[in-house]
């Protein structure tokens, strides 16, 4: 039976591409431009709050291990739809964004749906496997990601000037509690996927918890190196000018001479965080219309190829390929967490006056 089930190191390491694939790619460059040198204070506020959700989450995680939360709660429909919603969102934001950034770095004169729609098969392919298979290619990718940004890491240090981190604290407070809170709520969104989970599959869930606060530490201590590292590289004000910043900052990467453009190499960890990361959001839409509507596998990959086909069409006609940073792009996720969060701490609520 050990076989069937997961072990809570392989759960855990979702959390690693959840909590890591939106920041290369997107809010790195909204931290950046919203509290320029005070970046670092911003993240470890949000990481704080995010924190204190997570116990909250984590509480209902572990009372409830043989149901998952859109079971617990009344409001089913109304989850479902909000899960859903959140889910398709993650996934246009994350593969839009990776396509349009492999059109424009690499693939100039491939048309932008012909790499989304790639990505979209490649995601879709790893999506339909079950859970072993989805932790097991975590796993690995999770290993290589640390692998490679340790390299990025130690290569860029030589290339800090100490000068760009100054002057501090120069960022409108009410900006700093802004970014802070969209950083927790984003920070904290992976585990409202997970939660979606029956925990009873997992073989050891008594070392769940121990294994998600380290991944949650190793998530955010790559998040605040790779601010530290893009800032002390080329400022704050220089970074804004940019879409990438972050492989802006990979470019100045020097380390071996007789290899050229070795960003091409680094920028392997995000895309990597998003594939898998794409991977896990349709996984878990087809885990919950499943479990929820009790429909046979075969409908569920009819309905689960429909919702693809609607993603596609969103990112290529309401979408543009001009895809900024700015807060209207993660505004809507936002909203949908905190709705998601706060149906959760009502029933942690509940659960606590019943008792």
């Amino acid at each position: 039976m050990k076989n069937n089930k997961i072990n809570s190191f392989g759960f855990s390491t979702l959390l690693l591409s959840l909590s890591s694939s939106a920041f290369y790619g997107t809010f790195s460059s909204y931290i950046i431009y919203k509290t320029k040198t005070d970046s670092f204070l911003t993240i470890i506020i949000g990481f704080i709050i995010s924190l204190l959700l997570s116990k909250m989450v984590l509480h209902l995680f572990n009372k409830y291990p043989n149901k998952t939360y859109i079971d617990r709660n009344k409001l089913n429909n109304i989850s479902i739809i909000l899960y859903i919603i959140l889910s398709i969102f993650t996934y246009i934001l994350l593969s839009l964004r990776l396509s349009v950034f492999l059109s424009n770095q690499y693939l100039v004169n491939t048309p932008n749906y012909i790499i989304l729609l790639m990505i979209l098969f490649i995601t879709y392919y790893t999506s339909t496997k079950d859970i072993v298979t989805i932790t097991k290619v975590s796993i690995i990718t999770s290993f290589i990601s640390i692998i490679i940004f340790i390299f990025d890491f130690i290569s860029l240090v030589p290339e800090i000037n100490i000068e760009n981190y100054y002057p501090l604290f120069i960022t409108n407070p009410k900006d700093i509690i802004i970014a802070s809170l969209l950083f927790s709520i984003y920070f904290t969104t992976p585990i409202v996927f997970l939660n979606t989970f029956k925990k009873s599959q997992i073989y050891d869930l008594n070392n769940y918890n121990k294994y998600y606060y380290i991944m949650m530490i190793t998530s955010v201590t790559i998040i605040i190196l790779n601010i530290f590292t893009t800032i002390g590289v080329s400022g704050y004000s220089v970074n804004n000018l940019f879409d990438y910043p972050v492989y802006t900052t990979l470019k100045r990467i020097h380390l071996f001479s007789f290899l050229d453009s070795m960003e091409n190499i680094s920028i392997m960890l995000w895309i990597l965080f998003i594939i898998n990361s794409c991977n896990i959001n349709l996984f878990f839409i087809k885990s919950i219309i499943k479990d929820y509507y009790k429909i046979s596998q075969k409908k569920n990959n009819i309905i689960h190829f429909i919702l693809l086909i609607i993603s596609f069409l969103i990112s290529i006609f309401v979408f543009k390929d001009e895809f900024n940073e700015s807060y209207d792009y993660i505004l809507i996720p936002t909203i949908i967490s905190i709705l998601l969060l706060l149906l959760q701490f009502i029933s942690n609520i509940k659960d606590r006056l019943k008792s």
